[in-house]
């Protein structure tokens, strides 16, 4: 009895933040990756020089429409808050980097677009990034 009411409580706990998961939708006729820096202080607008050491997480979506999620149960007002001009800057790539070798190809011949979205119109795409 006492496991049920605790799995019971845990499953009514409210999500932590009002924000929406933001998708990646990819329109190309290729698989894409994509790379948003935690770190909202820096590599987004102005400051869009990639890191010289490979990032943790790289994402991807599919191709012809597919979707690849940017995140989870995010605090939308507090991730725009730290950044420094209001915009949110994703880097997208057409290869992946499997280690830090890879990365300096990858950051150097694979870099395809950045996109730098406001808080406004990431609420006016329903939280959905299109590629390209």
């Amino acid at each position: 009895m006492f496991l049920f009411i605790v799995l019971l409580t845990n499953s009514c706990v409210p999500d932590k933040h009002l924000g929406k998961a933001m998708n990646v939708n990819n329109n190309s006729d290729e698989r894409i990756y994509f790379w948003i820096s935690d770190d909202y202080s820096i590599y987004h607008y102005p400051d869009t020089i990639l890191p010289t050491n490979k990032p943790l997480y790289i994402n991807s979506a599919p191709a012809h429409g597919g979707a690849g999620s940017g995140g989870i149960d995010p605090d939308w007002n507090n991730i725009y808050s730290q950044l420094p001009q209001g915009k949110l800057s994703i880097y997208f790539f057409d290869k992946y980097a499997n280690n830090q070798a890879e990365w300096e190809d990858v950051r150097v011949n694979h870099f395809v677009l950045r996109k730098d979205i406001t808080f406004e119109e990431l609420k006016n795409n329903d939280y959905i990034i299109y590629y390209p």
